[in-house]
């Protein structure tokens, strides 16, 4: 089975899952809940985002193509319902949980409230953190300090290489140059 994020250890790499953690940060200028699932990242997304009034922007963000498309940041053209967040999320639900070439981000366009996906399986909110929070006590989540494990590993499974194209073909996206800065949340 394919797994995007894992450590090495004995010379051999191997699949790493977080414990149901979360931690709240507060800056002055900002806050955010770092969220590190141990599985089904997608439909927890799902879950926080049915309660965001919407309509929803998608940001897909290439990191490493291993095809014939541009590391770059795909914006959505246009904003959707629930509905249609929901289908493109499912129909790709496999290939973001399976591999790190990619991040996503999913807004909530009133709010600005996001959801972001990273390639360390991590997700990161931005925006209605109390509304968050209570989603997360509900499946289980406990407050706690999610790492990044060091050494790691990104892996970008062949196997998933058809669904890049797929993804690519699924909107007429608007294409941006990476933004390092922005695009490693």
């Amino acid at each position: 089975m394919a797994y995007k994020f894992g450590i090495t250890q004995n010379h051999e790499n191997q699949r790493y899952r977080h414990t149901n953690l979360f931690r709240k940060e507060i800056r002055s200028d900002w806050s955010r809940i770092t969220i590190a699932p141990k599985e089904k990242h997608v439909a927890l997304m799902l879950e926080i985002m049915k309660n965001w009034p919407g309509p929803y922007g998608i940001l897909y963000v290439l990191k490493v193509p291993r095809r014939d498309h541009q590391a770059a940041r795909y914006q959505s053209p246009e904003p959707c319902s629930y509905e249609e967040l929901e289908h493109f999320a499912c129909t790709f639900q496999e290939y973001f949980e399976g591999d790190a070439r990619h991040h996503i981000w999913f807004a909530d366009i009133p709010s600005g409230s996001q959801l972001v996906y990273d390639n360390h399986d991590l997700i990161y909110s931005y925006g209605q953190d109390e509304e968050v929070v209570a989603v997360l006590k509900t499946k289980g989540f406990e407050e706690g300090n999610p790492i990044i494990p060091s050494p790691h590993v990104h892996c970008y499974n062949q196997e998933f290489d058809t669904k890049e194209d797929d993804i690519m073909k699924y909107f007429e996206w608007i294409e941006f140059p990476l933004q390092e800065q922005h695009d490693n949340p």
